[in-house]
């Protein structure tokens, strides 16, 4: 068991994991644009999201500014027989239509 860390670098990438993983997905966000990361699409067979926080800047930035992040974390489950695709969005409105951004993952999910 393990955490496997990504951030907005590893994006496109194939992540390996492990049943038993936790995946923690880090990307920046500046919430004063009213912009926020949700989770778009994952396997749910295979995959749980458990967390999802936004941490704020160190300390002396403002809320908003450079440092803020989306954190969400996910608990692999079961293998998947084949890569699956997260994707997560950078979204303004209520529905995955308003995306101005998407982020997005292969995971290889093995026993």
């Amino acid at each position: 068991m393990a955490e496997v860390a990504v951030d907005h670098t590893d994006e496109g990438r194939t992540v390996e994991l492990h049943v038993g993983d936790v995946l923690v997905v880090t990307l920046p966000v500046n919430m004063l644009t009213g912009l926020r990361w949700v989770v778009d699409s994952y396997d749910r067979r295979s995959l749980a999201l458990v967390g999802e926080t936004v941490a704020p800047p160190p300390p002396g930035g403002a809320l908003g500014a450079g440092g803020t992040v989306a954190v969400f974390r996910f608990r692999t489950d079961a293998p998947a027989p084949a890569p699956s695709r997260l994707v997560l969005g950078l979204r303004r409105g209520a529905g995955p239509d308003e995306d101005v951004q998407q982020y997005g993952l292969l995971l290889d999910i093995r026993a």
